[in-house]
């Protein structure tokens, strides 16, 4: 089998640095941000996730800088000229055995093991970090937009219609609001027990639960203003 090398591209400028010696392991992480509203706690979205590498650069038997290498790296975090923005950081791309990521460094640790008589050094260990860059898809996923429903916190004095006025835009919608949420007597609404409590907020445009459109059709309006 062909032994096949990290690389490290500059998409900006199309330039690559193949690694020496692939790496024995890299990270990667993410992290979740949520907020508490009461006794609920709420996604907000995903940070983006880093992803950590650790390279090894050798110089040695050549007799050269191996700064002549690490510098190209390094060069990888500077604006290039020409881009869409005068202080935008290159995008870059890892990709090594089928993995790629695709990222800013946004941090790059040097340490010199290794020294000529001379005291050029020969040998280096990177510690390269990488932010991820998000394309628009990645961005709306990372925020959960797909999948995650808003959340209200019933406060005494709260009205279906202008809950649903407020979230959705239609105050007509109150009828979703209390079928997805199993409310029967929105006359009544909020009850003691219900203030505090989180009443979900459908999607626009999603259909109510077929459970819960059986009840919507026995709903009575909601009071006037």
């Amino acid at each position: 089998m062909t032994l096949r090398k990290a690389i490290i591209q500059n998409l900006d400028t199309r330039e690559q640095l193949e690694v020496m010696y692939n790496p024995t392991e890299y990270t990667s992480s993410t992290q979740l941000v949520t907020s508490r509203v009461g006794a609920t706690l709420q996604f907000l979205r995903m940070e983006s996730p880093t992803f950590t590498v650790s390279l090894f650069f050798d110089t040695y038997e050549q007799g050269t800088d191996v700064r002549a290498l690490t510098r190209r790296l390094v060069s990888f975090q500077e604006p290039s000229v020409g881009a869409k923005e005068p202080r935008e950081p290159p995008t870059c791309l890892f990709s090594w055995g089928g993995f790629q990521y695709t990222g800013v460094i946004r941090k790059l640790d040097q340490r010199f093991t290794m020294f000529l008589p001379s005291g050029t050094p020969v040998r280096a260990e990177l510690t390269v970090t990488f932010e991820q860059v998000l394309t628009p898809r990645q961005a709306i996923e990372n925020a959960g937009l797909d999948n995650c429903r808003k959340i209200h916190i019933v406060s005494q004095g709260d009205r279906l219609d202008l809950i649903a006025f407020r979230e959705l835009g239609d105050a007509g919608a109150w009828t979703r609001i209390a079928s997805l949420n199993g409310i029967t007597d929105p006359l009544n609404f909020p009850t003691t027990q219900q203030v505090g409590t989180a009443l979900i907020i459908p999607d626009r445009g999603e259909s109510p639960e077929p459970r819960a459109a059986s009840q919507a059709g026995r709903l009575d309006r909601p009071r006037s203003a």
